[in-house]
């Protein structure tokens, strides 16, 4: 329901969303941003990923790689990547972007380049509401006791140790985790475990307010349906997994406390409804994202920016 979004219409008289830009991003989109989280623009002129990147750039300087990877996607133009490459048959749940990671975008650019024939909208929503509403008593025990990210790479059964570190060198990725309190254990020269812990929530200083900020949900072995979770029990052994997540302390997430917060997920999560070169821009630290299941073809780029 993209009335839930702020729409910007392109005019008869202006379909040049760069020009209109120049005149208007830092007086008043800048700020729209800042304070509703959204903005949808429509109907410009966009033909293409060229377009695309060199709107984005005429308003942002710092424009990220997508390093520490969790889905799959590809790199088709300067930092432009794919949405994530899963299954149209997967539904991808609410998240904040990259908040299991180090570093993190403060925006997100979506843009539209072909509709799929049914589904396929991207959910997003308001990760200040979310908190709000998560029982207090889940929230006390993980503001406490943190999260840990469980990762294992070098199995064939997720992203390998390159697309997730950008590079295949084993010094260059043990100084990264090092860099960036990551604790890790290769197994074998193509085999690396590592161990993250991050926060439950984010402070955003601009709306004076904690928001929800991680993918506990996301990375917990719960989220695998029952056929994946076999196929990982068979080759893992019991209990174990390509990702999952527990608590800082390493004791598991009660099942029950992510049902709630999956529950809380969905009833905040509102559809935007996509049309050829639509553009949308999250901020990441006010608005999670995701993306329903669909059928036919789609494309969906993103550009991931670090100033505000």
């Amino acid at each position: 329901m993209t009335k839930n979004v702020v729409t910007i219409k392109s005019s008869k008289k202006n379909r040049d969303l760069k020009k209109l830009f120049k005149k208007n991003w830092n007086s008043k989109f800048k700020k729209l941003l800042n304070v509703k989280g959204a903005i949808l623009f429509r109907g410009f002129k966009i033909e293409n990923i060229n377009e695309f990147n060199s709107i984005v750039k005429s308003v942002h300087k710092k424009i990220l790689n997508y390093e520490e990877a969790s889905t799959p996607r590809s790199k088709v133009k300067g930092k432009v990547y794919t949405s994530t490459e899963i299954s149209p048959k997967v539904e991808i749940p609410i998240h904040n972007e990259m908040s299991y990671a180090s570093k993190f975008p403060n925006n997100l650019w979506f843009y539209s380049s072909v509709v799929a024939k049914k589904g396929g909208q991207t959910t997003i929503a308001n990760s200040k509401k979310i908190y709000d509403q998560i029982d207090t008593k889940i929230k006390r025990e993980f503001e406490k006791k943190k999260i840990m990210y469980v990762r294992k790479y070098g199995y064939g059964l997720d992203l390998s140790i390159e697309r997730t570190f950008n590079t295949k060198n084993k010094k260059k990725i043990s100084n990264y985790c090092k860099k960036n309190k990551i604790k890790f254990k290769w197994e074998s020269a193509n085999k690396l475990i590592t161990w993250k812990i991050n926060n439950f929530s984010y402070y955003n200083k601009d709306i004076k307010s904690k928001i929800w900020f991680n993918q506990a949900h996301l990375f917990h072995n719960s989220n695998y349906d029952k056929k994946t979770r076999f196929l990982f029990n068979k080759i893992y052994g019991k209990g174990n997994f390509p990702r999952d997540t527990k608590f800082g302390n390493g004791k598991e997430i009660p099942i029950l406390y992510l049902k709630k917060i999956r529950k809380v997920l969905e009833k905040n999560s509102i559809n935007v409804n996509w049309k050829p070169s639509d553009i949308l821009v999250l901020n990441n630290l006010m608005i999670s994202h995701g993306r329903r299941r669909y059928a036919g073809n789609r494309k969906v780029f993103v550009l991931m920016t670090n100033d505000k």
